[in-house]
């Protein structure tokens, strides 16, 4: 080999293996995880709410302050309303894990 040619090299791993492997979630992790999912979708719950109020002024011709957002009166309707939006959220949101849950129950779950 002459000083114009490099050695030869061999292609990287793209993926790690064996114990050499990442491990980026430990059980107490996943827990961890889950209260801040748990947290954040309640405060994204808190904002669609709040969306919703300033959507209720606007559509009654008033300016939203803040004095007027935080004096709205929840009609019944609404509420009920806000609550099929929640759960379809909810819904949407844990899927997979309810329906893991439910193919464990009904003795369909993939191995």
């Amino acid at each position: 080999m002459n000083d114009m040619e490099s050695p030869k090299r061999l292609p990287r791993r793209r993926w790690a293996r064996g114990q050499a492997r990442p491990r980026y979630l430990e059980p107490g992790d996943i827990d961890r995880m889950m209260i801040m999912f748990v947290a954040l979708m309640s405060e994204v719950s808190a904002l669609r709410d709040r969306v919703d109020t300033h959507e209720a002024i606007a559509d009654a011709g008033q300016l939203s302050a803040t004095k007027t957002v935080e004096g709205f009166e929840l009609t019944s309707e609404r509420r009920a309303e806000r609550e099929v939006d929640r759960q379809a959220m909810l819904r949407r949101v844990f899927r997979a894990i309810t329906e893991e849950r439910e193919a464990a129950q009904d003795g369909t779950a993939k191995s």
